[in-house]
């Protein structure tokens, strides 16, 4: 891969357009402190590191934060700009939601660098949405739809997780299902995976609203803060849905238990009413002289009246003991 092929390079027209650059442009208009470019980068790429180093006005710390392999969500603001640290849900085929994929950005007024290594379908969205003439119009808008979008495709996958768990709950209260027990947990461990990020990005974003840059207006402010509400609401979900999971669980190991008690009380039961009978009948059937009735064409019969006798005792006395 060449050194151009580890960027995709956009000059934003402040009209919800964009032309793709090359590198020497886009560092002109940062320059220049004119227009507005939007550099992505694939931080796994070498050329990517090089180019940021090449960039002297680029402060150290934000180098250091676009190319780091593992950055939990935050924000800071430097001077007039802004770092900005997400995770979205990875919805990219064959992969789990939870396996989230972090993004970086830092933006100014006319310059916007974000990176990542992996495929990420909000990105792509604003690209997309570029390309038709409906996409930002300028750092702000660009920051804050990035951030619905990441919002609005999480959303996807809590509600998603909402209904897979509700189909799976009422499998498991109608009968033992080993499928079921297994898609529970599994549900359970995604929405432990999921609060992990959702939390430390809801904090990131409210630091982003009461520390945010110059350039940020009152309706940019007013985005953020819907997006702000629908993470607490995801948060709010997942630890719903972790509670319901252990709570499900529990009522199915109880399920269990009885189930599991009422076999073992039967069985002692049997044991119980079967255990004099075999005393008996081990007695009467040992190999020495003097067993009563040896002789007799009637002591066959006897012995069984007796074992019926002793059933019947057996019986009314468990009964008075109420073990029935």
């Amino acid at each position: 891969m060449s050194f151009e092929q580890s960027f995709q390079i956009m000059s934003l027209d402040m009209k919800g357009g964009a032309t793709e650059i090359d590198l020497a442009e886009s560092e002109r208009t940062a320059d220049s402190g004119t227009g507005l470019s939007w550099v992505h980068l694939n931080y796994s790429q070498s050329a990517a590191h090089e180019w940021l180093h090449t960039l002297s006005w680029l402060d150290p710390i934000i180098r250091t934060n676009l190319i780091d392999d593992d950055t939990r969500p935050r924000s800071f603001t430097l001077a007039d700009g802004l770092f900005l640290s997400l995770r979205g849900v990875n919805l990219n085929p064959g992969a789990d939601p939870e396996d989230m994929i972090a993004v970086r950005m830092w933006a100014n007024k006319h310059c916007i660098i974000t990176s990542n290594r992996r495929r990420l379908l909000s990105l792509e969205d604003i690209r997309a949405s570029l390309d038709r003439g409906t996409g930002p119009r300028s750092t702000a808008s660009f920051v804050t739809q990035l951030i619905e979008r990441i919002a609005l495709r999480a959303e996807t996958v809590v509600e998603q997780i909402e209904n897979d768990f509700e189909e799976v709950e009422e499998r498991l209260s109608t009968g033992d299902d080993a499928e079921s027990r297994a898609l529970l947990a599994q549900m359970r461990r995604q929405a432990i995976r999921l609060r992990r990020f959702f939390s430390p990005q809801r904090t990131a974003l409210e630091h982003l609203l009461n520390d945010s840059p110059g350039w940020f207006g009152k309706r940019d402010k007013m985005h953020i803060r819907e997006s702000i509400d629908k993470f607490n609401r995801y948060v709010e979900e997942l630890d719903s849905l972790r509670d319901r999971a252990i709570v499900a669980q529990e009522e199915f190991i109880s399920r269990l238990s009885e189930t599991l008690n009422k076999r073992m009380y039967t069985l002692s039961l049997v044991a119980t009413l079967f255990l004099p009978l075999g005393f008996l009948t081990g007695l009467l059937g040992i190999n020495v002289g003097g067993i009563p009735g040896a002789q007799s064409p009637y002591g066959f019969a006897v012995i069984c009246i007796g074992i019926i006798t002793v059933s019947a005792g057996m019986i009314a006395l468990l009964k008075l003991k109420k073990w029935f």
